[in-house]
């Protein structure tokens, strides 16, 4: 029988420093579901990068985060570099609002993320993203298992989104 999930009420939001402890330990508790850096480049996230990164709660509790950036050499590009939702969040659309969400705030025209082929979600959401943004999604190899020295690293394949409309991202994107 398919469980039914009720509505969900989360508020997304531009990340703070003292968010990281609540997002290194949602990183920590996720695993494998999301790979995991050191706490100084989390630091290093919130203090550099906050105008690109966000954290989405519910009752002031942190229960997912994204972080990304604008490539230097691709101004018109959103770089989604990481995200996680908490487990007992899973399956209410909240990775695709946050990814919105940054989109929205970065006015980026195209949207880019990596994915290892085993990640069938990720996968998926980025597909269903691009539908609804009313435009295209390609893959490319961008690392190969070489690159990483056979280490047991998957390939990251690069999704790219668009061109993107900001009329179409208003659309979809409500108060947030």
């Amino acid at each position: 029988m398919q469980r039914i999930k009720a509505y969900l009420k989360f508020r997304i939001r531009k990340i703070v420093l003292p968010d990281i402890r609540e997002v290194y330990k949602l990183l920590i508790e996720n695993r494998p579901y999301v790979g995991l850096n050191s706490r100084y480049t989390y630091f290093l996230l919130a203090k550099d990068f906050s105008d690109t990164c966000v954290v989405a709660e519910q009752n002031n509790k942190i229960i997912a985060f994204s972080s990304g950036y604008i490539p230097p050499d691709r101004p018109d590009t959103f770089f989604n570099w990481e995200v996680v939702v908490d487990k007992d969040f899973r399956g209410y659309g909240l990775q695709k609002q946050m990814l919105l969400h940054q989109i929205r705030m970065t006015e980026a025209k195209y949207f880019e993320s990596t994915v290892n082929p085993s990640n069938e979600a990720s996968r998926r959401n980025y597909c269903e993203l691009a539908l609804l943004l009313n435009t295209k999604c390609e893959e490319y190899l961008l690392f190969s298992e070489g690159d990483f020295e056979n280490d047991g690293h998957e390939p990251e394949i690069l999704y790219r989104i668009g061109p993107i409309s900001k009329t179409e991202v208003k659309k979809l994107v409500h108060g947030n």
